[in-house]
Order: structure tokens, then C-alpha cells, then sequence
């Protein structure tokens, strides 16, 4: 192929931030992305006249997400639908509009519970901190960065240390004294997640969580769509195997079909353990560093039950309430694993995702699309039922796919009575579809774990802690920033475009 100025492997947020900030500055750059469309995580698709999200079902901004697509001229190309959240259990039911909603519900259900105004003045806490220094639509370091500006954060330092650690969040709610509503805010989000995302979703749910109105793949489309107008060269279908090079330098990105593409510079916008033990290969690491990535702890992945519903957008919305509902059978916390039993999903916490009126096209008339999600594992179960298969389906693996979503439809009745009777269409997306189609590990939703003492690349006050052998390879995605997600994606994109000009040496801050 012809050579570019940089070559971007992978297609998610990262690389297709990455690919239209590098093609805007006027970098000759070239896409190369293994499925049919960009998106990653955040892909959508459709099935039998009805549309799903695939993974990401809404994301929030936090000043990061907005503003880059304010620079690329796109913001206002979206008309954006902000989410609305319920919380259900068996004690409680009430829409996380306000925290004094929040805490009056809560304590309606658990009148004797003396803690939980203790524990959320801290929730408070750093709801002030992100709403003063991450509003959704102006990040104050993203746009016009200041050293003054940055330095508007020193003071929040020591307490920004003792949030960012899991220690600390089991220390504010050891302050509830119900053992079981005690577990449930220790756990509840990704494994050992610290007390700032804990509080922090709290603080996003109710006022910056948001939906591109056509769907996520729409956002995605139009990202795509935006590269190639800026003279960028998109290939999707187009799996790299390698990243040859020479001495400390990337020389060109080989694909499974044999093609070779040259470049002065490389962006890896994929998963960093298949960059270490694939693209580049072991040898260009140390081996302390190889054996760390090795063993280093992901996010959850996702099961997802796609269900086409014979019931009007209308009719599902007054009976949701709101785009995102949280069901809670029980308060335990459970993150599924090879040694969870065959039963597990019946058990977990359920999340009902329905966009209808934010997305007239997803379903015929009359009908709704509705998304279904909890945790997994993708070695639950061996391997779904496809351990001794090398990784050819079986029929163990649909009779699985098919108990999980009994499973979980019937944990939805509960919300939605009836619903398994007016299933049009089902379909399930295990951790294992996941890792194909995103070639994430495991299907990792979110990169590296978020337990603070795990993290390969966290220090604080650090987000990222390593870079690649090669000077002019680097790497963005949810991979290369902590904690993963669509914002630190989306920011990791922007910060390798700038460093990948030359024109914007700070770009790192």
C-alpha cells in the first residue's frame, strides 16, 4: 500500500477520535479496523427490523467527550437525549433525579439506617468536585489549558488520594450498619471500584449520562463518515496480525490477508494484551512486564439479551419510567466466574435499556427494542460449552445462551409482567461474541480492572504508567488511560493525534 503519515489499528473511540483529530491537523491517515463498521464497544445493530446497542447503552461526557466533538465541527450533528435512571428492589423504587430524592428513598426503605446521610454528604462531596471541574459540555484543561488552571485542581489533592482507592470506599460505608445494604454500596459497580467512581456514578447518573438520538452506531457513522469527508482512508474487514519494525522503530502494520501498511507513525487503538503477546510479540518487553499484562486483572464483561417486543415505544416507556432501570432481587454482589454455578445470572442485578421515542427506527411500528444486561465471564460454564470445541459452537453453548436469557427475562417480569409472552424477536451476546467482534480480552467492557492495587497503569497521581518498546508506535483506546471507558478513550484519541503532529507538546497534560 501507499505509505501514510500515520497508520490507526482499530476503530473504537479511540482510534476514530485519534483518526479524525490526525486527519484535521492534515495527516494523510489510514483506518484499519477488523469488523464491517467502527464503534468497538460502542457498536449497534440490527436484527429482524429492530436495532440494538450492542455494548455502551448511554455515556457520559465529564467535559472530555463534548468538547472534542465541538472540535471536530460534529457537537451540533447530533441532537443528544440526557438518560434517565431508576433504581428497584424488593425495599425500594425511585429515579435518580437529585440526590435528595436519592437519600429520601433510601432512607424510606431502611428508616432505621442512621448512615446513610453520613455516607452520602461525602457522595456530595465529590459531586461538588466534578460539577466544578468536569461540567459535560467544558473540560477547563481540554480546551484553553493553563498551568493556573491546572493548578485549580492542587488543592483537592489529598482528598482525590484517599477517594481514588477502594480502601477508602469500604471505610465510608462501613458507617451502614444493615449488613446487606452495607455490601451492596462496598460492591456494587465493577469489582473493587473506589469510592470517587462509586460517588461519582451517583453524580453522572443524575446529570450527565447521554444518548445520540439514532443510536450509538449513528455517533459512530457519522465519526466514520466525518474521517473520510477530512481525506482519511477507512478499511474496515481488516484485521492487523503484526506491527513489524526494526531496532526501535515501527516500520509498517501487517493484516491477515497478507497487506503491508507503511508509516512514519503508529496509533495501537486496540486491547494492550494482544498488542504484547501478538502484534508486537513478547520479545520487545521485559519479561517481569510480560507477566504482569499477562496476569493483570480486566474489567467485567457484559451478557446482553436483545429482545424485540410486541409492545409500543409509548407502552414500554410509562411502564419504565426511564431509559435505564436498575433491578436489584437481592442485595448481593456477585461477579461471575469459572467457579460460579450454572445458576448465576438468575441471581444478579439486572439493567432494562430502552431508547424508543429517542429512536423512531429501532423497531417496527408497534414494537419495541429492548436490551437486557448483567456481568459474565467468558470462562463461566467452560467457556460457555465451548471448552473442548476450540471455539466452535455447540450445542451446549445455545442451550446456555438460551437459560441465561430465560433467566434474566424472567428477572425483568418483575418490572415488565408478561414480557416473555410478547418476545418477537431474542438473541444473546455473551462475553464471548464480545471478545470477537471487539477483539477486547474476554470481553472486557472497560480495559484494565478498576481496583486501584491492581492496575498495571495506575499510580496516583498518574493515569497511565507505561508506553509502548517503539518510538513512534503509541496507544489509545481504554487500554492506554485508567479508568477505561468512552471518556478516557475518547481523551487517550486526542492526546496521540497532537503528540502524533508534533504540534502540541503539552498534550500529555
Amino acid at each position: 500500500m501507499e505509505k501514510y503519515d500515520v497508520v490507526i489499528i482499530g476503530g473504537g473511540m479511540g482510534g476514530i477520535t485519534a483518526a479524525n483529530a490526525c486527519a484535521k491537523q492534515g495527516l494523510k491517515t489510514l483506518v484499519l479496523e477488523q469488523n464491517h463498521h467502527t464503534g468497538g464497544n460502542m457498536s449497534g445493530f440490527r436484527r429482524k427490523g429492530f436495532y440494538f446497542d450492542g455494548g455502551d447503552q448511554s455515556f457520559e461526557s465529564l467535559g472530555i467527550v463534548f468538547p472534542i466533538l465541538e472540535e471536530l465541527d460534529l457537537l451540533d450533528k447530533v441532537r443528544w437525549t440526557k438518560a434517565r435512571f431508576r433504581m428497584v428492589s424488593p425495599d425500594f423504587d425511585f429515579f435518580v433525579d437529585s440526590f435528595d430524592n436519592v437519600e429520601e428513598a433510601l432512607k424510606t426503605a431502611f428508616p432505621e439506617e442512621k448512615g446513610i446521610s453520613v455516607l452520602f454528604k461525602e457522595v456530595r462531596e465529590v459531586s461538588r468536585f466534578i460539577e466544578s471541574k468536569m461540567d459535560p459540555w467544558n473540560f477547563p484543561l481540554l480546551q484553553n489549558f493553563s498551568f493556573g488552571r491546572l493548578a485549580s485542581f492542587l488543592p483537592w489533592l489529598p482528598k482525590l488520594r484517599r477517594w481514588l482507592t477502594f480502601d477508602y470506599r469500604v471505610k465510608a460505608c462501613s458507617v451502614i450498619r444493615d449488613p446487606g445494604l452495607r455490601k451492596w454500596f462496598t460492591d456494587i459497580g465493577y469489582y473493587h471500584m473506589p469510592f470517587i467512581f462509586f460517588a461519582g456514578f451517583w453524580h453522572l447518573w443524575m446529570k450527565d449520562y447521554w444518548y445520540p438520538e439514532g443510536g450509538m452506531q449513528s455517533l459512530h457513522d457519522l465519526l466514520a463518515e466525518n474521517f473520510t469527508r477530512l481525506g482519511g482512508d477507512l478499511r474496515c474487514n481488516t484485521k492487523v496480525e503484526k506491527i513489524e519494525h526494526a531496532g526501535a522503530k515501527a516500520l509498517s502494520a501487517v493484516t491477515s490477508r497478507g497487506e503491508t501498511c507503511s508509516a512514519d507513525n503508529f496509533i495501537y487503538a486496540g486491547d494492550y494484551k494482544r498488542l504484547v503477546h501478538t502484534i508486537l510479540g513478547t520479545d520487545l518487553f521485559k519479561p517481569a512486564f510480560v507477566k504482569k499484562i499477562q496476569r493483570a486483572k480486566l474489567t467485567e464483561s457484559l451478557v446482553n439479551v436483545y429482545l424485540g417486543v410486541g409492545a409500543s415505544t409509548e407502552e414500554l416507556d410509562a411502564r419504565l419510567g426511564a431509559q435505564h432501570v436498575f433491578y436489584f432481587p437481592n442485595y448481593d454482589v456477585h461477579f461471575p466466574s469459572a467457579r460460579s454455578p450454572e445458576d448465576i445470572h438468575s441471581r444478579m442485578w439486572l439493567a432494562l435499556n430502552h431508547f424508543g421515542k429517542e429512536n423512531a427506527a429501532s423497531a417496527p411500528p408497534g414494537t419495541s427494542s429492548l436490551v437486557l444486561q448483567t456481568y459474565s465471564s467468558c470462562d463461566w460454564a467452560h467457556n460457555w460449552g465451548i471448552e473442548e470445541l476450540q471455539g466452535r459452537r455447540s450445542e451446549e453453548y445455545s442451550r446456555l445462551k438460551k437459560k441465561v436469557a430465560g433467566e434474566l427475562t424472567e428477572l425483568a417480569e418483575n418490572l415488565l409482567p408478561g414480557l416473555e409472552g410478547r418476545i418477537l424477536y431474542s438473541d444473546v451476546g455473551t462475553p464471548i461474541s464480545s471478545e470477537r467482534f471487539s477483539l477486547n480480552t474476554e470481553g472486557s467492557s472497560g480495559g484494565w480492572c478498576y481496583d486501584d492495587r491492581e492496575s498495571p497503569v495506575y499510580r496516583f497521581p498518574f493515569l497511565n504508567l507505561f508506553s509502548t518498546p517503539l518510538k513512534n508506535l503509541k496507544t489509545c483506546g481504554h487500554y492506554s488511560l485508567w479508568p477505561g471507558g468512552v471518556i478516557t478513550a475518547a481523551l487517550s484519541g486526542k492526546i496521540v493525534a497532537n503528540l502524533s503532529s508534533g504540534r502540541k507538546p503539552l498534550a500529555k497534560l
